[in-house]
C-alpha cells in the first residue's frame, strides 16, 4: 500500500496543527514499517524554508516530496474549476491513498482514495445564524468534505457536526482522537527548572494561564476571563495571583491587553510573548491553573497541558467535555460569574487543584500517538482493500 501524507503548513511559523501532522507522521513511522508512504506538500513563497519544516522520519519506507508550486493556482484551478493539478505533483509515485492530515484542502485525485481530517466544524458552528439548513459558510470545505472517501473526525461532536451541516453518512467518518506525545509533554520534575522558565519569561510564583492564539476571540474568550479575573480580585481572593497572557503578540493580544487596562487589570496582567515548544511543560508546571473557556467544539486542547500536571479550567461544550471527561473543571464559556467562581476555588483549595492534576495525568495518558496512527492505519487499510476489490 502506498500512501500520501500531505503536511499542509502555516505560512508564519508552527502552530498546534503543524505539531499534530508532525506526531502522526513520526507515530505512523513506528507503528508500520511495511507499507510505503510520502510526506508531500506545495507551496510557493518561502519554499526552502517550508521545505525544511516538513517533518521527515529516517524510516527506510518514507520518503519526503515538495513541489514549488503556487496555492493560489490550485485555488483558481482545483477549486473553481474541477482541474486536477496536485495528484500530477507526485510525479508519478503511486498513491493508493490520500490523506490531508491538516485538514482544509482535498485535491481532485482520479486513482487515490481521498481521506480528509476535520478538527471541527467552525465555519458553521460560530456562525451567528446556526440553522442547517441555511447556505454553508465554507462550500469549498463541503466540496472537499463531499469528494473525501474517508472523513477523520478528531472527536464525536465533530462528527455529529458534519453530519448535521454537511450532510454526510455516518458511515463515511471515522472518529479519531487527536494525541498526546507525551516525550514532550509530561511533568517537568526538577523545580530548578520550573524556576528558570519561570523566571524566563518574567512570571511570578502566583499566576493562571491564559494561553493564545487570541484570535478569533471565541478561540479562548479572553474579555470573559478577564472579567471573571476581575471579580475574583475585587472579592480579594486572588492574593497576589497574577494573569499570565502566553502567545505571540498580535492585534489579538493587544486588544486583550487593553482590555486589561480598562479593567484596571495592567499590574496583574504578564504577556510572556511566543512561548517555545520546548518551555511549554514547565511553563504549565509553573501555573496554578490553566484557563481556556473556549467556545469552539474541537477534540483535544488542553490534554498536552494536563499531561504536564496543571489543573485545567475550560467549557462545558460537548465537544470539550469528550476530551476532558471529569478531569476539569467546566463552565459555560461566556458566563463570567460561573467561571470567576471556578477561579476562585482552583485559588482557594489545594487539594481542589491536586485532585485536578492527578485526574488530568490519568486522563491524558489514555491518547497516546500511538492510538492515533493504529486507527488511521486501519482507515488506509480499509480504503485500500475497497480499491483492489
Amino acid at each position: 500500500m502506498n500512501v500520501v501524507l500531505e503536511a499542509g503548513l502555516n505560512a508564519d511559523a508552527k502552530r498546534g496543527i503543524d505539531y499534530y501532522i508532525e506526531n502522526v507522521v513520526f507515530a505512523l513511522a513506528e507503528a508500520d514499517r511495511e507499507n510505503r508512504y510520502t510526506v508531500f506538500s506545495y507551496f510557493f513563497r518561502d519554499y526552502a524554508r517550508k521545505r525544511a519544516r516538513l517533518p521527515a522520519p529516517a524510516a527506510p519506507n518514507f520518503e519526503l516530496a515538495a513541489r514549488r508550486f503556487p496555492e493560489s493556482l490550485v485555488r483558481a484551478l482545483e477549486e473553481r474549476r474541477g482541474i486536477p493539478l496536485v495528484e500530477p505533483l507526485l510525479l508519478g509515485r503511486r498513491a493508493d491513498v490520500y490523506h490531508a492530515v491538516g485538514g482544509g484542502r482535498l485535491p481532485r485525485l482520479r486513482r487515490a482514495k481521498g481521506v480528509l481530517t476535520f478538527f471541527d466544524l467552525a465555519d458553521e458552528t460560530r456562525a451567528p445564524d446556526k440553522d442547517p439548513g441555511r447556505k454553508i459558510s465554507a462550500p469549498a470545505l463541503l466540496d472537499a468534505a463531499r469528494r473525501a472517501d474517508r472523513i477523520v473526525a478528531t472527536g464525536e461532536q465533530t462528527k455529529k457536526n458534519l453530519m448535521l451541516y454537511y450532510g454526510l453518512p455516518e458511515a463515511k467518518i471515522a472518529v479519531i482522537p487527536t494525541g498526546v506525545n507525551r516525550r514532550v509533554f509530561r511533568p517537568v520534575e526538577d523545580a530548578r527548572v520550573v524556576e528558570h522558565v519561570r523566571r524566563r519569561y518574567g512570571l511570578p510564583e502566583r499566576h493562571l494561564m491564559l494561553i493564545g492564539p487570541f484570535v478569533p476571540p471565541q478561540r479562548n474568550n479572553a474579555e470573559a476571563v478577564l472579567k471573571a479575573f476581575a471579580a475574583v480580585r475585587a472579592r480579594g481572593a486572588a492574593g497576589d495571583c497574577a494573569l499570565s497572557l502566553v502567545g505571540a503578540r498580535g492585534p489579538g493580544l493587544d486588544a486583550v491587553l487593553a482590555r486589561a487596562r480598562a479593567l484596571g487589570l495592567e499590574d496583574r496582567t504578564i504577556a510572556t510573548g511566543y512561548a517555545a515548544l520546548e518551555d511549554l511543560p514547565a511553563l504549565y508546571g509553573s501555573a496554578l491553573a490553566l484557563v481556556h473557556p473556549t467556545s469552539a467544539e474541537g477534540f483535544g486542547f488542553g490534554l498536552e497541558a494536563m499531561a504536564c500536571g496543571v489543573p485545567f479550567v475550560t467549557s462545558n461544550l460537548p465537544g470539550v467535555v469528550e476530551a476532558v471527561g471529569d478531569a476539569a473543571l467546566t463552565v459555560p464559556p461566556a458566563d463570567e460569574a460561573r467561571l470567576a467562581e471556578a477561579l476562585e476555588a482552583v485559588l482557594a483549595r489545594p487539594a481542589l487543584r491536586a485532585e485536578l492534576r492527578a485526574k488530568g495525568l490519568a486522563r491524558a495518558a489514555g491518547f497516546p500517538y500511538s492510538m492515533v496512527a493504529g486507527k488511521l492505519l486501519a482507515v488506509y487499510e480499509s480504503l485500500a482493500r475497497e480499491a483492489r476489490a
